[in-house]
């Protein structure tokens, strides 16, 4: 089997977006992506002081998503 080339699959957050925004799939890093919005969506809505339920229906995911990337981001200040 021939080596895979990494930069044929390496793209952009941009990329990404205007793939989905377009109606496209993005095969590659989809789950990645997914989180990785979500986690920027939370982490805006606490800097604008928003209580935890109101970022847990602002930002469509669960109360423990919401609880597991704000203990990751205060544990890796913490460091």
């Amino acid at each position: 089997m021939a080596p895979v080339k990494t930069e044929d699959y390496e793209t952009s957050a941009i990329e990404n977006t205007v793939s989905l925004s377009l109606g496209t799939r993005v095969a590659r890093d989809s789950s990645a992506f997914a989180m990785r919005h979500k986690s920027d969506d939370v982490l805006r809505l606490k800097a604008e002081g928003k209580s935890t339920d109101c970022i847990v229906r602002e930002a469509g995911v669960s109360r423990s998503t919401v609880t597991r990337i704000l203990r990751y981001v205060e544990r890796a200040s913490a460091g």
